[in-house]
Parts: C-alpha cells; sequence; structure tokens
C-alpha cells in the first residue's frame, strides 16, 4: 500500500512509521528498503483485499498521474467485502493499473464490483508480447474508423486474446517501442482495444496524456485521423499516351 492512517491521517511510507490499514483497521509498518518501492505492510500474514499486487515503479508512475486523493480508495460492498482500487475518479470511474497476471474470473469479478471502470495493462512485462502484438498488426486490415486502428484478429496476438471478453475499456502500454507502422510516434501512446464478437478487437493508438485527461477533466481521447481514402490520381503525359494507344489496340 501506498498509504497509511498514521494518527486518523493519511500518509506514505517513512523510515521506522506505524499506521493502520485504512481497509480493515489493522496495524501496518512502514516498508523503506533500497530493492522494492517504499510501502505499508501488516505486521500479520493477513491479506485484507486478495486482489492488490506488488507495486512497482510502472504502478506508481501511473497512480501520480492522478491526484493523491483519487489514490487507493476503498470501496466496502453491503456484504462486508472489501477492495483498494488503484485511482477513483470524481465521476467514480475506477481504473486499475494491472502488471501482475489476472484469471478471467478475477477480472469479470473486479469489473462487476467496480463498474464502471477501465484498465491500463503493463504490456511490456512479457516481452513475447510487444513482438506477437506487432506481427498482428503488421496483418491486420485497417478498422475503418474515425481514428486511425486496426482489426486484430483472434489468436494473432497473445496480449489481445488474453484481454478479450470483458466489458470494460482496456489499454495496453508497451512504454517507449517502434510498431509496424514506422510513421506512429515510439513515445506517449497508448492502445485502445475494443472486442467485436467474432471479428477480434479493434486496435486504436491514443495519446496516452489524452488518456490521463479523460479520466482528470473529461475531455475526449485522441488518436490519430484516419487517411480518407483519395481518387487515383489521372494519368499523364506519357503514361498517358501509352494508355490511349492500348484503349485503340484492336482485340481478337
Amino acid at each position: 500500500m501506498k498509504f497509511a492512517l498514521v494518527e486518523g491521517i493519511r500518509q506514505e511510507a517513512t523510515a521506522g512509521a506505524r499506521g493502520l490499514c485504512p481497509g480493515c483497521s489493522s496495524s501496518v509498518i512502514a516498508k523503506c528498503g533500497e530493492i522494492r518501492l517504499h510501502h505499508w505492510a501488516h505486521l500479520s500474514t493477513m491479506v485484507c483485499d486478495p486482489w492488490r499486487e506488488q507495486e512497482t515503479e510502472w504502478h506508481r508512475g501511473w497512480k501520480n498521474e492522478f491526484p493523491v486523493e483519487w489514490q487507493e480508495v476503498w470501496h466496502r460492498a453491503p456484504s462486508g467485502e472489501i477492495h483498494i482500487s488503484d485511482v477513483k475518479t470524481a465521476n467514480g470511474a475506477v481504473i486499475e493499473f494491472q502488471h501482475s497476471p489476472i484469471t478471467a474470473q478475477e477480472r469479470a469479478s473486479r469489473e462487476a464490483f467496480y463498474y464502471p471502470m477501465a484498465w491500463v495493462v503493463d504490456g511490456a512485462r512479457l516481452k513475447r508480447d510487444l513482438p506477437s502484438f506487432c506481427a498482428a498488426l503488421t496483418d491486420a486490415p485497417s478498422a475503418g474508423t474515425k481514428l486511425r486502428a486496426w482489426l486484430v484478429r483472434p489468436g494473432t496476438s497473445m496480449i489481445v486474446d488474453r484481454w478479450a471478453g470483458g466489458r470494460s475499456p482496456v489499454f495496453l502500454d508497451f512504454g517507449d517501442a517502434v510498431f509496424p507502422p514506422r510513421w506512429l510516434p515510439t513515445t506517449g501512446l497508448l492502445w485502445w482495444l475494443r472486442y467485436v464478437p467474432k471479428l477480434g478487437a479493434v486496435a486504436t493508438p491514443v495519446l496516452r496524456q489524452s488518456v490521463v485527461d479523460h479520466y482528470r477533466v473529461g475531455t475526449p481521447i485522441r488518436g490519430l485521423k484516419a487517411i480518407a481514402p483519395t481518387r487515383r490520381p489521372g494519368l499523364t503525359g506519357f503514361e498517358a499516351h501509352l494508355a490511349r494507344k492500348r484503349g485503340n489496340r484492336a482485340r481478337f
């Protein structure tokens, strides 16, 4: 956890500090070593939220894109079930930053519990995922949407297949990477996946900052405009002359 209650005030971990877990009110201690991120840990072995995963720099970087008061918000269901969301926006949308593997069952449970929500997925966790995704893009047809996008067929990208079947938006974060369409930016991109039954996923490259701004202040998510189809230019000069000759040639 990034935050604990110290004398009733939410605070980040500092060396030697003790506090209480905001979810279960159990005692926690600050872990401030040199290897892992500074965090709070329960004194006991109990886990009050089984959905939590060990945080990485990637997690923290994403959390810090949003106001502190939106980070690590606890949710309590009438049944007594409690979970902590990575970010909960002012309008109630939850954003989960997912680095570790997750089962389809847990994913469905989280989407039902937090709805409405969105996923930001660490596409750089497995080395094979980026090459697989790029290979799928190479053969993918244009999706024909207003923004430049490709239709990734089932079975062509491992990470796209793993995240199929949910009802919440999915954004893949590969970090700085080169994609097959060489004109795409190599920094500041996310891939927005929208699944179409039996056809695959529409993969739209969108600007990372626009996704942050969308959830912070409600502005539209921005991508790259699709290129409108153009008519074939008319032939001129020598090519036009040859075309006329072919047109006048006798056919048998």
